[in-house]
């Protein structure tokens, strides 16, 4: 593991840290509220909170009170109640990640961080049978395009070409989005799992069967070559998808679309790390999972912004700041990048921003009227793809499932409680209609 990053990587680092501590430790304090055996992992982690708040303070950098409720809400979303099966293990797991990312980083306090996460791990009992996976409930199809539509674009979020059953759920959305009639279809990045030649090549193949023009980012797991175990998927993005990923501008039926390649081209200090198991894995970690954008992607949105342009929507792999998902603030796009985002929205020409990376249906806090969405993943729990049905008098996002029963059916059967209430989002976040008027434009 690396110990020399950047001044403002280990400030968000310990921010990151500090939301998940201080969101922990207001759950358990619920819970405790009910049932008395939480009082001392609650305890626990306002301890741990503490002690990342001593370590983040010299940086000049106080907390992010302003996220906690989120967060403090999605955690408790995710875990379903102190009742669940896995909730005590789910909380536990997330403190685990505090541990192995920000302990190291930690000038002072650091042993006794990792020795209160021991004692709660040490509390904790798998347990003795699995739960039945949850029943199987396919979502509403996808609404018919209506002839007031002047564009529709599809989106496609992650893919993970190389992942079990990836390439199946792939093509089954490519054909329910040919058969949607999509103007445009943009792909919000992680097109591969592991950023090998042969995934890429499996992409260029599966976006050749789209019918509609198509676009796709770059996303972090498209960064790096994971047998070289370096960034080698700038050259390999631009040999199979025909373009150079510094971000584009493409029109569709009078809109103008901007996708931003928002992924870092650095590499992370971490070794591979799984959640489920709270352990590091072996080799190095790929690309760094927060989103930055270059100049030039500073320059597209400058021309998104310019007076008297055309109404727009903006694609990128990372959510912009705040954001509240797991882990917060360095999962998302960085600050400074996200301003730059924000300005462009207020300029008034941008009607929504939709984002890929965390694999849910999430609605973000939005600039000032224009909505932020995070689209689920096509490989993951819910298994589909969105559909934004654009007019001149505003537009309508729908999150669909792939028609492939017997794929959704195996789908439904891997996934649990805890990963279904994360990817599903709730029905305004999967479905709503925007229009100027209703954001003061």
């Amino acid at each position: 593991m690396r110990t020399d990053i950047d001044a403002d990587v280990l400030a968000d680092l310990l921010r990151s840290g500090w939301i998940v501590e201080a969101a922990r430790a207001r759950v358990l304090r619920a819970w405790a509220e009910a049932d008395e055996r939480f009082d001392a992992a609650s305890a626990r982690a306002e301890e741990r909170a503490d002690l990342v708040l001593a370590a983040l303070t010299p940086s000049g950098r106080g907390p992010d009170d302003g996220l906690l409720l989120a967060h403090a809400r999605w955690m408790a979303y995710c875990a379903g109640g102190p009742e669940e099966v896995f909730a005590d293990l789910f909380l536990a797991r997330l403190g685990g990640w505090v541990d192995a990312h920000v302990a190291p980083f930690m000038a002072r306090g650091a042993d006794r961080l990792v020795a209160l996460g021991r004692e709660e791990t040490a509390s904790l009992a798998w347990p003795e049978t699995m739960p039945p996976a949850p029943p199987f409930a396919p979502l509403d199809p996808p609404p018919e395009r209506g002839p007031d539509v002047a564009a529709r674009i599809a989106v496609l979020g992650d893919l993970h070409l190389g992942s079990p059953d990836a390439e199946a759920l792939a093509r089954a959305a490519v054909a329910d989005v040919n058969a949607a009639g999509a103007d445009l279809v943009v792909q919000l990045g992680d097109l591969t799992d592991r950023g090998e030649p042969q995934e890429f090549q499996a992409a260029s193949r599966l976006l050749a069967d789209l019918e509609a023009p198509w676009v796709a980012v770059m996303g972090n797991h498209d960064a790096y070559r994971v047998s070289e175990e370096r960034l080698a998927g700038r050259t390999l993005f631009e040999h199979h998808l025909g373009r150079s990923p510094d971000g584009a501008l493409v029109e569709v039926e009078g809109f103008r679309v901007a996708v931003l390649d928002s992924v870092e081209q650095a590499v992370s200090p971490f070794p591979p790390y799984d959640l489920v198991s709270g352990t590091f894995t072996a080799g190095r970690g790929g690309a760094s999972v927060r989103g930055v954008l270059s100049p030039r992607q500073h320059d597209i949105l400058a021309d998104v912004a310019a007076p008297g342009s055309s109404r727009a929507f903006v694609f990128l792999h990372h959510p912009p700041q705040p954001f509240s998902g797991f882990p917060p603030v360095v999962f998302g796009l960085r600050d400074a990048d996200t301003g730059r985002l924000h300005a462009t929205c207020d300029a008034g020409n941008v009607w929504g921003v939709f984002a890929g990376h965390t694999h849910r249906n999430h609605a973000g806090r939005g600039f000032d009227g224009v909505p932020v969405r995070e689209v689920a993943a096509v490989r993951d729990f819910p298994f589909g793809y969105a559909i934004i049905d654009a007019s001149p008098e505003g537009y309508t996002f729908s999150f669909a499932q792939i028609s492939h029963e017997q794929l959704l059916r195996t789908g439904y059967e891997r996934t649990g409680a805890i990963q279904r209430r994360y990817s599903l989002g709730a029905p305004h976040e999967r479905a709503f209609r925007w229009a100027p008027h209703t954001a003061g434009r």
